[in-house]
């Protein structure tokens, strides 16, 4: 593992640590070592991939939600099965009747049959809403816990995906945003405050996107956007329109007023791309706006 991952590796299991310390007054120190036995052993991989400490919990709500589907089907079973063997004892008492009553018997069919309805209704019911769970969770698997953006494995998944197209070519591209002199901020003010410039800065490159582009937290400090259906101008336009949101806004963090700027660089989807030189080309852009005195926007 190469110092870079290193860093993103140990930079993603402190934010987990932090979130999972907020959320949970009553975590034990035990869990929290565990924790970092399992990233000191990721560390000492080759080819560690960025670690998930939240997976034993995913991993534990998708089984509570699977006992959950299990548990109300067995109960639908034996309503159903109840049900049918009422009916059969309806069948039998009539027949052994010398006159057999219709309207009674088609009276408790009718009854039988608006119970077995209902059952059937409650566990589609029941089955909808643990689907919703489901894709609540899963949406949360593939979110960062700090800014609540999409994490490493969601973009992995993205432009894999992007990849992966043999026909025509999307019209698709990405922009590298780095915030500059992040270090000055966490040094200065503290790494809480480094938190609220994260989740600040999440929130207003959110709120300048239409809806179908998408956000990752790709670093650190640095957020890549996906733009679907996006030219050369209107990705220039996203990307000053987040500039100029940042240069026009003052973060307030206890008493102290911080300000920032970002250097972003750009990268269109050409045929033949693979994951790394997509975003390479918008990396090298990136940083030639770094060379250039930050604060800035280039076209890679």
């Amino acid at each position: 593992m190469n110092k870079p991952q290193a860093e993103e590796t140990i930079t993603a299991a402190f934010n987990l640590l932090l979130e999972k310390l907020r959320s949970n007054e009553e975590l034990e120190v035990n869990a929290i070592i565990d924790d970092l036995h399992h990233l000191a052993k990721s560390l000492q991989l080759d080819d560690s991939k960025p670690i998930n400490l939240y997976s034993p919990s995913l991993e534990n709500e998708y089984k509570a939600l699977a006992e959950e589907s299990l548990e109300s089907y067995a109960q639908t079973k034996a309503s159903v099965e109840r049900i049918n063997k009422e009916q059969k004892r309806v069948l039998e008492s009539s027949i052994k009747q010398d006159a057999i009553n219709i309207d009674q018997v088609m009276h408790s069919f009718s009854s039988i049959h608006d119970q077995i309805e209902s059952q059937m209704r409650e566990a589609n019911d029941t089955i909808k809403a643990l689907h919703q769970q489901i894709s609540i969770l899963e949406k949360s698997s593939n979110l960062d816990p700090l800014t609540r953006t999409y994490n490493r494995g969601a973009l992995d998944s993205f432009i894999g995906a992007l990849c992966d197209v043999k026909d025509k070519i999307p019209d698709s591209r990405i922009l590298l945003v780095d915030i500059d002199d992040f270090k000055y901020v966490n040094d200065t003010y503290g790494h809480l405050a480094g938190d609220r410039v994260l989740i600040f800065l999440a929130k207003l490159i959110s709120s300048s996107l239409r809806d179908g582009d998408k956000v990752f937290r790709f670093g650190g400090e640095e957020f890549l956007i996906l733009l679907n259906r996006s030219n050369d101008s209107a990705c220039e336009s996203v990307a000053n329109r987040i500039l100029e949101g940042v240069r026009s806004n003052t973060l307030l963090y206890k008493e102290h007023q911080i300000k920032i700027t970002l250097s972003i660089g750009s990268s269109k989807f050409m045929k033949g791309d693979t994951f790394e030189s997509f975003i390479d080309r918008a990396d090298k852009a990136l940083y030639e706006a770094k060379n250039n005195g930050k604060d800035q926007f280039v076209i890679g």
